[in-house]
């Protein structure tokens, strides 16, 4: 398939990038593969229509999955339009990601407070922080090169300590990230392993960091050490929503690349690609209960868009699914310390003064 394809050229570029260590992986004997023990079941929700309401309650996890993995593992999925990359590349990719990049995996306090394919974020957000363009761009979509330092919360603070999936959903290293996941199913998917669709406060939090940065690496946006400001592709509209030619469209629209495939795009946290690669739906609606825009996708995709930490694109409703959408999952701590429940998070001025365009800023 074309989606395999292009897996397969994004692995041979990674392993290119390692190839010392990919030798040595290469050069030892073979072992059994614990990437490989747990993909008997294939993670798929059913597509939904152009219209739904809310599940109701018990129907979450139906809608996931007949077979999900216990709580704290790694969830096995297929990549967009089902394709799955070649073992071989998916193996190498992660051996070599796993034992070359990941410097959080040690994490004495993470690794107690999360399962270890999350990691632990802890620090205060800020529910009012302004991004002040220093530099203006000529790229579409963003149009700011770098934001000025030194902005100040502007309201009182709110302690979080929470877990976050490392990556983007199936969070496998050397797998696609899916896409094409209406807000929904991205719940149902988080709920059937035990988990839930990260607020959007502590998706922004994850991605700010104690600092308080506008993009996970700092204030300017190029170079950039994450998946963005690639060319668009004009795409067929009436081929992605066609199920028999909507996985052909998808991979010629194929951008995003595998889970670990830029191990410098990090939050001070732990947590990667939150800028860049897929956008991620997060729920507006646990933050703010009354809100008119529960589903909102942070962190923009590979294309020349928002890819900062804080703006949001608040003007898809929850059924909306397309190309570039995907999540992640946040759960609470497993060590038992105590946190005080969040805030709300409440924009309502600002939701009215973007009603027609949509977003946060």
């Amino acid at each position: 398939m074309a989606m395999g394809a292009g897996v397969a050229l994004g692995a041979v570029a990674l392993v290119a990038r390692y190839a010392p260590e990919v030798g040595a992986l290469l050069a030892r004997p073979a072992a059994p593969e614990p990437l490989e023990a747990g993909r008997a079941a294939l993670h798929s929700a059913e597509p939904a229509g152009s219209a739904r309401p809310a599940p109701a309650p018990g129907t979450a996890a139906r809608a996931a999955e007949a077979a999900a993995p216990p709580r704290g593992a790694s969830p096995p999925a297929p990549a967009p339009g089902g394709a799955r990359p070649p073992a071989s590349a998916a193996r190498v990719v992660a051996q070599v990601v796993a034992q070359v990049v990941d410097r959080f995996a040690a994490d004495p306090v993470a690794l107690a407070a999360c399962p270890p394919d999350m990691t632990l974020v802890e620090g205060d957000f800020c529910p009012a922080l302004p991004y002040v363009c220093l530099r203006g761009a000529e790229g579409v979509g963003h149009g700011c090169a770098e934001y000025a330092r030194g902005q100040r919360c502007r309201a009182r603070t709110d302690f979080r300590r929470f877990c976050i999936d490392r990556h983007e959903w199936p969070n496998r290293v050397g797998e696609l990230p899916r896409v094409y996941v209406d807000w929904y199913e991205a719940k149902a998917l988080c709920a059937s392993i035990g988990r839930r669709l990260c607020r959007r406060s502590e998706w922004i939090l994850a991605c700010e960091g104690p600092k308080r940065l506008p993009y996970p690496w700092g204030f300017v946006r190029t170079p950039s050490p994450c998946n963005i400001d690639r060319a668009a592709v004009a795409f067929d509209l009436g081929a992605i929503l066609d199920e028999s030619t909507r996985e052909d469209e998808i991979a010629r629209l194929w951008q995003a690349d595998p889970i670990g495939s830029h191990p410098n795009c990090v939050s001070a946290y732990g947590a990667y690609d939150l800028s860049g690669n897929v956008d991620e739906w997060t729920d507006n609606l646990a933050d703010d209960p009354e809100t008119s825009r529960p589903a909102t996708l942070n962190g923009g995709y590979w294309g020349p868009v928002r890819n900062t930490c804080r703006l949001t694109t608040a003007g898809h409703g929850p059924t909306f699914r397309f190309y570039q959408a995907g999540f992640r999952c946040c759960a609470d701590t497993i060590d038992g310390v105590r946190t005080p429940p969040p805030r709300p998070f409440i924009e309502r001025d600002r939701e009215r003064a973007r009603e027609k365009g949509g977003v946060y800023d």
